[in-house]
């Protein structure tokens, strides 16, 4: 017995009525994301006003910043954990945070080799910046040459370079900018590395070559990882070794004392 030609196209209707529901979830999950990110970025806007930088380092001047009384630490919290969600966020995030530009909204301060306010735009560069190079934070940092070596090709715009580049995907990247590293580290001599800031001393020759060796074992292993399970590496925090938040509840002066 022969079906009639429409009950023999139910099949495909019912195939089709999925795929376009599924269609419509991804759509959904896809806004969701975004105003999620979104929302984030907007917590990098602190609640407090940016504190007073004195001094120029630009004019070989000691550059601090003293926070005033009615500067709430607190605020800041949010701003630190927005900091890390979006760190933790896919690749997705990458060209909403490099679309902030300009938005000089007072996001936080940083006490390294001077003191020093970051604006929401800056924010989100040094974000989408750290997770392309996740793995600088869990570095020993031993000379200042081992930072800026991927992109070789970026020319100072992230953004430009992204866009050229994603569609290869923030796995592959990430793979590219440790390969880059693991080479560094392989050659780099620790009587010719300047040191990590220009009025330090170079390390000692022992010490510079055990966090060398520890280096290379470091970024081996998150290769390993990434190329095992086809996944990017997620950076844990924008605290490094060279750069701290400053103005947070349990934070205090690092440097510049």
């Amino acid at each position: 017995m022969r079906l009639p030609r429409y009950l023999l196209m139910i099949p495909a209707v019912v195939l089709l009525v999925e795929f376009g529901a599924i269609l419509r979830a991804d759509e959904r999950s896809d806004r969701d994301r975004t105003k999620r990110i979104e929302s984030l970025i907007d917590l990098l806007a602190s609640k407090n006003q940016a504190p007073e930088v004195r001094g120029n380092a630009r004019r070989g001047e000691d550059q601090t910043i003293t926070f005033p009384k009615d500067y709430d630490r607190s605020l800041q919290v949010p701003v630190y954990l927005a900091v890390k969600e979006l760190l933790a966020e896919e690749e997705a995030a990458m060209d909403l945070l490099l679309a902030h530009e300009g938005d000089d909204r007072y996001s936080f301060s940083t006490n390294s080799e001077i003191d020093n306010n970051v604006t929401v735009s800056e924010a989100c560069k040094w974000i989408a910046a750290k997770k392309l190079l996740a793995y600088e934070p869990e570095l020993h940092v031993i000379t200042r040459t081992q930072f800026g070596l991927y992109p070789a090709d970026a020319k100072g715009s992230l953004k430009t370079w992204w866009s050229n580049n994603k569609m290869r995907g923030l796995a592959t990247l990430q793979t590219e900018a440790l390969d880059a590293a693991i080479t560094f580290m392989t050659t780099v001599d620790a009587a010719t590395a300047p040191p990590w800031h220009p009025e330090a001393s170079r390390l000692p020759v022992d010490s510079f070559n055990r966090h060398r060796d520890a280096n290379l074992q470091t970024l081996k292993a998150i290769r390993q990882y990434i190329v095992a399970t086809g996944t990017p590496y997620r950076a844990k925090t924008l605290d490094d070794a060279h750069r701290f938040f400053y103005g947070l509840p349990w934070t205090g002066r690092r440097h510049n004392k």
